[in-house]
């Protein structure tokens, strides 16, 4: 599948879609920092150079799905937290422009957890609206990369949306706990002593280790408000884009807590305290050792990798797009299985042509996404007894435990979602449908969906 990225960089979140086996056949950033760095390790993209905001949409070409991560100060938490009213906010919304211009199959977003903020949390609700009602079936997680191969702790918020005429059911990645990364097993065997830099110009010959260049500036009272120090058999902290916040080397000790907001370094071990190189940076982020960053600042090559998507962590994201795709098929059919309390319910549900599940998150409830469609079927089983509905082709719409009281309804939660029947299907239908889902794992009291090729 082929896509088109935004807001590149250095191009971490391309690097684990290429790792999937995509094809990024279009890029776009206009920082002229990372454009040597872009192109060097992703030969086979064309990068666009200008502002988005100045782009056509003739500029952008066909392709299968959308990714990118837009500017997070605007929603960090250790930022102004400006949201839209920051230029670099509004980027946001340039790129949900696309998107509904564009329509690409799917689209992938990442951003700072701060997005979920009680301060942003209703614009990013509005903006995936926007998508919603763009035609997508929109999902978001907030997922931290250390659960996916990423020797470091990094809570992202990413949004996927599949376009709603594609029948698919996506599922984000699922946490693997089975594989922690230690600092240890991710630059351990980087036993070189760094080079040194405050302000001047990198010098770009290298030995064994690419960009094993380390800034030396001074530490600010605000970092040594607590420890930056993580041993070399935990993960390390987040990478920061600014080269002065990046953590601490696991060579030297924990810092020595004096008062809240204040640390110091061991006593008699100061000399081991340095922050991690680029390449140590990189090594944390999971980029290959021949992914090489070009920057004259080493200030650029901490930017760099800091902003980037985790290579591992996009591959995970990646890949789950991948396996949902691979069910898609023009001629499946969607069943919403469940049963029937008693008659009165299922006269109920006759006359008023509507059945309900409950929603939310406890035992028996059902979770659907922004914009996602409903079942063809809904097919209702009760011991020996089976029902198959056609179901009217709208979204799932949810509703309050009064709305369903009053049409005369019995419930007994807070929430539900509920699908509009159209018609009774014939006995033969019932039985075909009977047999796919006892295929598919039989008559289960908790309602769920199953699809199956016509």
């Amino acid at each position: 599948m082929k896509v088109v990225s935004f807001f590149s960089g250095c191009g971490g979140l391309d690097l684990g879609f290429e790792q999937a086996g995509f094809e990024v056949v279009w890029a776009n950033d206009n920082d002229p920092a990372v454009s040597e760095t872009y192109q060097l390790n992703h030969p086979n993209t064309y990068l666009c150079k200008k502002d988005m905001r100045e782009l056509t949409m003739e500029e952008i070409p066909e392709c299968d799905g959308f990714i990118g991560g837009p500017p997070c100060q605007s929603w960090s938490e250790g930022g102004k937290q400006l949201g839209l009213d920051d230029e670099r906010g509004k980027m946001f919304l340039t790129y949900i422009d696309f998107i509904q211009s564009k329509q690409p199959k799917f689209f992938v977003i990442e951003n700072v957890k701060g997005i979920l903020g009680d301060k942003h949390f209703q614009t990013f609700m509005k903006m995936l609206d926007q998508l919603k009602n763009a035609g997508y079936v929109v999902h978001y997680q907030l997922m931290n990369a250390m659960d996916y191969h990423v020797p470091q702790e990094r809570y992202r918020v990413f949004v996927v949306g599949i376009r709603r005429d594609i029948d698919v059911n996506y599922q984000f990645p699922q946490p693997d706990n089975s594989c922690f990364i230690a600092l240890r097993q991710a630059i351990g065997d980087i036993t070189e002593e760094p080079r040194k830099y405050t302000s001047e110009r990198v010098d770009t010959r290298y030995d064994k280790w690419l960009n094993h260049d380390v800034y030396m500036g001074p530490f600010d009272e605000r970092f040594m408000a607590r420890n930056r120090v993580r041993g070399w058999n935990e993960i390390s902290y987040t990478m920061q884009a600014k080269a002065r916040n990046c953590p601490l080397h696991p060579q030297a000790p924990k810092m020595v807590y004096v008062s809240r907001n204040k640390q110091i370094f061991r006593p008699g071990y100061e000399h081991l305290y340095r922050r991690f190189s680029v390449r140590e940076c990189a090594r944390i982020q999971t980029f290959p050792d021949g992914f090489r960053f070009i920057y004259h600042d080493v200030c650029d090559g901490y930017k760099m990798v800091g902003n980037a998507v985790p290579p591992r962590l996009g591959r995970a994201i990646a890949l789950s797009v991948k396996e949902a795709f691979s069910h898609y098929n023009h001629e499946t059919c969607s069943v919403l299985v469940a049963t029937y309390r008693d008659e009165k319910q299922l006269r109920m549900t006759l006359e008023n042509k509507l059945y309900y599940v409950r929603a939310g998150i406890r035992t028996g409830a059902m979770q659907f996404s922004l914009g996602m469609k409903a079942p063809r079927y809904l097919f209702l089983h009760k011991k020996d007894s089976f029902i198959l509905f056609l179901l009217k082709e709208v979204e799932p719409r949810l509703v309050s435990a009064s709305y369903l009281q009053n049409l005369g309804f019995n419930p007994s939660g807070e929430q539900y979602w509920t699908f509009e029947l159209l018609d009774i299907e014939t006995v033969e239908r019932t039985e075909y449908v009977r047999k796919i889902v006892a295929n598919h794992g039989g008559m289960k009291m908790k309602p769920y969906i199953i699809r199956y090729r016509k």
